[in-house]
Order: structure tokens, then C-alpha cells, then sequence
């Protein structure tokens, strides 16, 4: 396979081509999921959408069952899984002409991602390890961005040449892709043991195996319990629901903020959200290896503070004449933008690699979370204060992005180790991960990276390095 500036990870063929092949069936059919059910039933509109937020709702708390199910089986199980019953889910869509029909669809659909994102990113720490982990979680966003936008001009191509056929045919893609994904997925060889340090790593903490136990062998084998009582972990995934918040920027706030209150064409939300995915598209994967000397809590950190200034710059540019918004929204855009890439990849990389091993599941399943329980309340929140004008949009969600960052420096450092090991300070971290004080200067600079497969240049630098969360 051609490298395209891909991590190298084992048979990152199959794995890049599954996420690759997906998530383009998902962009064919995403522009007319919900009008599928207006085309094929008589229902109305308030009737399908209580419909898909019944499903959707139920479908919740499958998340922590995905958990266990990764733990108790295999990711690689449950991420095949997950294909099976998407392509379930849609499977069922033709037929789907009742409400409660419409629901159940839904509810497969929606299992199925939630599956998906609970086992996805913990198969990435059996294949890759350090920060591989990051470029891994980046290289995935980028393609996903990429194939999801190639798919939705596919499907509007397609929608032009047959009208509301269309709708059949590219559903019947999307349930093929699902299929091919999951054989695809199948044929992967997970490694019997975690992938080996990074040149330059020490052999001190080689990881566990998968599935196997961080704890002593004599002790019970952890389970729900600790994941919940582990509260830095939960603190650090309640903070981080707050700043997910921000992204609804793009695609829930902007369109109505621009057009309704800044009266700005009704083109701007379409460029806006463009100049985000392209943006994604083109620097996801060199932002991410130009920052991976920084540790992950401080970039997460960061993106809270990126997301204040950029609310607060959104304010201001209600004061200028509509042209000039215009193009000072482009730069507010793309600050928003940077501050999605340093922390995305970021936060999967450091709950992945910092859980142990026997409970991975559970805890990418209850971070997983963050984005569900958000996606809940962010449609109340923002038509709430787009109803008062653009201070109290502006202020509700910088507040919320400032509450985020200040919660995650106070519990993200906590979670995993830090980049260089150092002295514990009183009342910080705890027994499992002696983590140092936030922003800690190190003894020896951090070396750049080298670029997106993350190997040392020959001559360069191999000092020893944790090989748990190399940050």
C-alpha cells in the first residue's frame, strides 16, 4: 500500500481501507438518512424525528455494554461487530414504514456506533504504541473527513442523475460498505503482545498484553467498580463531555449565529464548514506530529483555552459590517480548527494507552460517553441562547470550554503519567500513575518529531522514554 504519510502500523492496509471504504458508504447516505423515512412513509417530520430520537436515546446505554463486550471478547470482535449490525440497522430501513419500525432501525444503527467507538480506538493500542497512538487517531480522522465529504458529493451527483431513487441506491452502498468493512476488519492478526517500545524507548514499562490484568495476579480481576472509582479518570471524561460542547460550532451554532444574528448570507455556514474539513484534511496528520513533544494533558488543555478565545472572537465580530465578518471569520474558523486537531487524537491516545489493560472497554466506552451525553443536551442549549442574542451564545459556551479546560488540567495529569518522569507532589496523582505537577519544565528538552511514521533519524537522540504514554 502506498504510504500516504500513514503511521506505520501492522496491515495498516486493511485497517485504513476498512475505515476508508465505511465511512465513504456513511457519507453517501448521511445527506438523506432522515429524508429516506420522508420519501418511503407518510409520517411527518415531528413524527420520524421522535422516532430517531427514540432509537437514538435507547441505543445510549450500549455504550457501557460495548465496554464489557470489548473486554470480555476482543475489540477486533466487537469492532466486526459493529459493521454487522449497522449494516443491520440500515438493512432494515426500506422497511421501516411505522414508527416504532423507525425507531428500531434507528436503535440498530446507533448500537452499532457506539460499538464501534468503543472497540475502534482500543484496537489501535494493540497494533501501535507511544505516540503512534496519536498519528494513528489522526490518520483515522483525516481519512474520515476526507471520504465523508467525497461520499456526500457522490451521493448529490447521484441524487441529480435519479432524484429520490438515489435515496435506494445509495443506502444499498452503505450496507455493502458496512459488509466489506467488517471482512476486511476480519482478516486482521492482532499480535499476541502489545507492539514493542519506539526506537529510543526504554524496556521499563513494556505494557500489558491484551486483555491481560495490570493488577496482581492473586487479586480479582477488575471490572465496572474500578473504572468508576477511579475518580481522575471520570473527572478528566465529565470535563472533557463539557468541552466536546465546542464542537457544535460548525454545524449547530454557526449556521443559525451567522445567518439570524450576524445577518450574513446564507452561504457562509456551508463555507464555514467547509474551511473545517479541508482544513482537517490537509493538517490533521503534520499538526499532530509537529506538537507530539508536547504531553497530551497539556494539549487538551490547550484546545479549552483555543475554544475561549475563539467564542470570544466570535462576539467581537458581531461589531464590524457584514463584509468584513466575512473574512475575519475565516481566521476564527481555522483557530477553531487547530484547536480540534491538537486535541482529539490527544484525548483517545491518552485514555487508550493510561487504562489498564483488562478494562480497556470499559474505560474508552465511558470517555466514549462524553460525546453522547453532550449530543443530548448541546440542541437545548444552543437554541436556548441563540434565542437571546450573541453575548449569551458567546458566553455560554466560552464559559462552558473555560470550566472544561480548568477541570481538565486539574484531573488530566492525574490519569496517565507525564512526560518525563519526576517528583510527585504532594496531594497530585496517585499510586497507579505518579504523575508530575502540570507544566513541569523537563531535566532535557523534548526532541521534535521526526514526521508522520514517528522513527528517529539516524544520529538522532535515543534517550530513554516511558513507552507507556510517551508525551
Amino acid at each position: 500500500m502506498i504510504s500516504l504519510g500513514l503511521p506505520r502500523i501492522p496491515q495498516r492496509g486493511r485497517i485504513f481501507s476498512s475505515v476508508f471504504i465505511d465511512t465513504f458508504g456513511w457519507g453517501l447516505f448521511a445527506p438523506l438518512a432522515f429524508l429516506y423515512f420522508s420519501y418511503n412513509t407518510g409520517l411527518s417530520f415531528s413524527a420520524i424525528g421522535s422516532a430517531v430520537s427514540a432509537g437514538t436515546l435507547a441505543a445510549l446505554p450500549t455504550a457501557l455494554l460495548a465496554g464489557w463486550l470489548v473486554d470480555r471478547f476482543s475489540p477486533k470482535a466487537v469492532l466486526v461487530s459493529s459493521n454487522l449490525v449497522t449494516a443491520l440497522g440500515y438493512g432494515l430501513y426500506p422497511f421501516a414504514s411505522e414508527w416504532t419500525l423507525i425507531a428500531v432501525a434507528t436503535f440498530l444503527v446507533m448500537a452499532g456506533d457506539r460499538l464501534y467507538w468503543a472497540s475502534w480506538p482500543v484496537i489501535v493500542v494493540d497494533l501501535a504504541s507511544g505516540r503512534k497512538l496519536d498519528a494513528t487517531y489522526a490518520a483515522v480522522g483525516t481519512i474520515k473527513n476526507f471520504t465523508v465529504a467525497t461520499g456526500a458529493l457522490a451521493s448529490s451527483g447521484l441524487t441529480v442523475v435519479f432524484g429520490h431513487g438515489a435515496a435506494d441506491l445509495v443506502l444499498a452502498l452503505n450496507v455493502v460498505t458496512s459488509l466489506v468493512a467488517a471482512v476486511l476488519l476480519a482478516g486482521v492478526r492482532i499480535p499476541a503482545t502489545r507492539p514493542g517500545p519506539e526506537p529510543g524507548a526504554t524496556q521499563e514499562d513494556p505494557g500489558p498484553e491484551p486483555g491481560g490484568s495490570q493488577e496482581d495476579p492473586g487479586r480479582p480481576v477488575p471490572g465496572w467498580r474500578d473504572a468508576f472509582t477511579d475518580h481522575a479518570f471520570t473527572g478528566f471524561c465529565f470535563f472533557f463531555m463539557l468541552l466536546t460542547f465546542a464542537w457544535a460550532l460548525p454545524s449547530t451554532i454557526l449556521p443559525a449565529y451567522a445567518v439570524e444574528i450576524m445577518e450574513l448570507p446564507d452561504w457562509t455556514p456551508a463555507l464555514f464548514l467547509g474551511i473545517n474539513s479541508v482544513a482537517i484534511m490537509l493538517a490533521q496528520m503534520p499538526v499532530t506530529a509537529r506538537v507530539s513533544h508536547v504531553p497530551r494533558q497539556r494539549l487538551i488543555v490547550r484546545s479549552g483555552l483555543i475554544f475561549v478565545v475563539v467564542f470570544t472572537g466570535l462576539y467581537l465580530v458581531t461589531k464590524v459590517p457584514a463584509t468584513t465578518a466575512i473574512a475575519v471569520l475565516v481566521p476564527v474558523m481555522l483557530t477553531f480548527t487547530l484547536g480540534e486537531m491538537i486535541s482529539l487524537p490527544a484525548a483517545n491516545a491518552l485514555v487508550a494507552s493510561s487504562a489498564p489493560a483488562a478494562i480497556r472497554g470499559r474505560y474508552m466506552s465511558l470517555f466514549q460517553l462524553s460525546w453522547a451525553v453532550s449530543g443530548l443536551f448541546i440542541p437545548l442549549l444552543a437554541g436556548f441562547v441563540l434565542d437571546r442574542g450573541a453575548l449569551w451564545v458567546c458566553a455560554a459556551f466560552g464559559g462552558i470550554a473555560l470550566l472544561a479546560a480548568i477541570g481538565i488540567q486539574a484531573t488530566a495529569y492525574r490519569i496517565a503519567p507525564a512526560d518525563r518522569p519526576g517528583p510527585t507532589p504532594r496531594g497530585a496523582g496517585t499510586a497507579r500513575t505518579g504523575a508530575p505537577p502540570p507544566d513541569r519544565p523537563s531535566a532535557e528538552p523534548a526532541s521534535l518529531d521526526p514526521g508522520p511514521d514517528l522513527d528517529p533519524e539516524p544520529g538522532e537522540s535515543t534517550r530513554p522514554v516511558s513507552t507507556k504514554d510517551v508525551t
